[in-house]
């Protein structure tokens, strides 16, 4: 069903006065409402959890959890606070419309829809999009629909709708988290509806000042601006996009402002910007800590890994990766699905094909029942890049097919070509074994300008470099052991002049300019092994 069919069907009905609890009223002004005195809403992670902690230990772990879940919460807030909840016993939240939604929540969060629904049931029936009556427990159920991944689109626009016509807001903190403009973060993939963002803009518009209040005046901006840069309008999309960032940090809308912000900097860098990826990463994590959002630290931390992997910072990659990069041996948590998709990006740096294959599979498990078509669509790709680098072309093509059908129907150019040579090597492959069309030429002339500004990549070092011939390796591991031309001549048996003429290619296939770079290049890639006679020197 298209937008066009949606909407007028939402619309069919007759305008008609509906009475909405007090009680509601007050929460969605609560959500909203801002002042000096109090407290800053959502509160900073660290300082939630530690106040759980006191709860526990005090005996008043569901008093306080009833108080402080009633205030705006970030998702990383409740991710954190999971094990708090999961003491609890659930069959007595029955009742607690706040406590019952949060445990809704938490468990999308972990991939659980169907436990997620048997929560949003204890709430309430799900209610017709034109109740007459609207109690708090109703209200909350909707809300929550709005929010689940599964609700189909058809029953989220008829709940948007209802609540335009009502003129009640939903509960901002987790409209804003769970259903972003972008598909950078959150639950709901809005970007198939993209090519209906200019034929609908009196309509969306007006939704989407519902769901975000003030800051909605920007939204609508920043979501035509991804659209526009998927479809290879990067000139459009960064005009639009910078034009609607001071409109957002006048509305301190620091969310949306994150996903503007994010999306200029991808723009950019993409186009060979690199040297300004840290001086801009310093200023977004700047606006993150004043606007008191710490939640969307890990998204900027994986945005900017993904700034090293363009440029080759190896060391910058390493750190993320230790200290900074979600473990997916653990619980898999559905807000740091960016995160989750740049660290099979770093499996591939590293050669780690394997791996990279398994979590893209994990992901496909856990979104491929939401529709999140988007990030789909990105996993396809990521696993094709995989069997590319395992040199299993069969493979590729099978998962590069998935990952194009979902890309031509909803236009995600960029997402393909982004990924510069080795896109440019797999559509070759793919080519030769099923043929090209408009769509695939297109993709492939993007992915080639890409691979013009950063040609290394994804690469693996040993992919960076000319492979060494048995015997060029043969004679970079005794340069590992100090000899000199004159001693490996002798060591191999071969005159001098030919000894020379292996280091000269050696030299020309490592990119360096002399010895002791050959060494330290051959260490550094892998082409000297201490088992095949380099020295324990390295070692110490």
């Amino acid at each position: 069903m298209t937008v066009y069919a949606i909407i007028n069907e939402v619309k069919k009905g007759k305008e008609r006065k509906f009475y909405i609890d007090e009680e509601v009223v007050e929460i969605t002004i609560r959500t909203v409402r801002k002042s000096k005195d109090e407290v800053h809403y959502p509160r900073h992670v660290k300082e939630l959890c530690q106040i759980m902690e006191e709860a526990k230990e005090q005996g008043q772990l569901r008093a306080v959890m009833e108080e402080e879940f009633k205030k705006p919460v970030s998702m990383t807030g409740i991710w954190e606070c999971r094990s708090y909840f999961h003491m609890e016993d659930e069959n007595g939240y029955e009742g607690d419309t706040v406590l019952l939604s949060i445990r809704a929540l938490l468990a999308t969060m972990e991939g659980k829809l169907k436990e997620a629904r048997c929560y949003a049931d204890m709430l309430c029936e799900a209610p017709a999009p034109d109740e007459e009556e609207l109690t708090r427990e109703k209200f909350f159920r909707l809300i929550l629909e709005m929010v689940l991944p599964d609700t189909t689109d058809k029953r989220f626009f008829q709940i948007v709708c209802f609540l335009e016509r009502i003129h009640t807001k939903p509960i901002q903190s987790l409209i804003l988290s769970a259903c972003r403009p972008s598909i950078l973060d959150g639950f709901r993939d809005f970007t198939p509806y993209g090519k209906y963002l200019v034929s609908y803009k009196d309509e969306i518009t007006k939704s989407v000042q519902t769901l975000y209040g003030n800051s909605g005046k920007g939204v609508y901006e920043v979501a035509l601006a991804e659209w526009n840069y998927q479809n290879n309008k990067c000139f459009d999309a960064l005009v639009l996009v910078t034009g609607t960032i001071p409109l957002l940090e006048s509305e301190q809308d620091v969310q949306c402002l994150f996903v503007a912000m994010a999306l200029q900097f991808r723009i950019l860098l993409v186009n060979g910007q690199t040297k300004m990826a840290e001086p801009y990463i310093k200023k977004i994590r700047e606006r993150i800590q004043r606007g008191g959002r710490d939640e969307l630290e890990s998204s900027l931390d994986a945005l900017e890994c993904r700034a090293a992997l363009y440029g080759g910072n190896m060391e910058r990659i390493e750190a993320w990766l230790e200290y900074q990069a979600p473990d997916e041996n653990k619980e898999l948590y559905m807000m740091d699905m960016y995160a989750y998709l740049i660290k099979i990006r770093c499996y591939l740096l590293n050669g780690k094909h394997m791996m990279a294959i398994v979590l893209a599979k994990r992901l496909i498990n856990l979104i491929e029942p939401v529709n999140r078509y988007m990030d789909l669509c990105e996993c396809y790709m990521l696993s094709a890049m995989a069997c590319y680098k395992a040199k299993d072309n069969k493979r590729l093509c099978e998962e590069l097919q998935k990952a194009l059908d979902l890309a031509k129907q909803y236009g995600y150019y960029r997402l393909l070509a982004d990924e510069g040579a080795c896109m440019v090597e797999m559509l070759k492959i793919y080519h030769k074994e099923a043929g090209a069309d408009s769509f695939t030429e297109n993709v492939l002339d993007l992915a080639g300008s890409v691979a013009s500004h950063f040609p290394d990549y994804l690469k693996s070092p040993g992919e960076r470099y000319g492979a060494l011939t048995e015997r060029e390796a043969e004679v970079l591991r005794l340069m590992a052991r100090g000899m000199s031309n004159d001693m490996i001549a002798e060591e191999l048996d071969k005159k001098v002049g030919t000894v020379k003429f292996h280091t000269a290619n050696i030299f020309k296939k490592l990119k360096v300019q002399n010895r002791q770079q050959a060494v330290e290049r051959g260490y550094e890639i892998g082409f000297i092994g201490l088992e095949k006679g380099g020295t324990d020197e390295k070692k110490k």
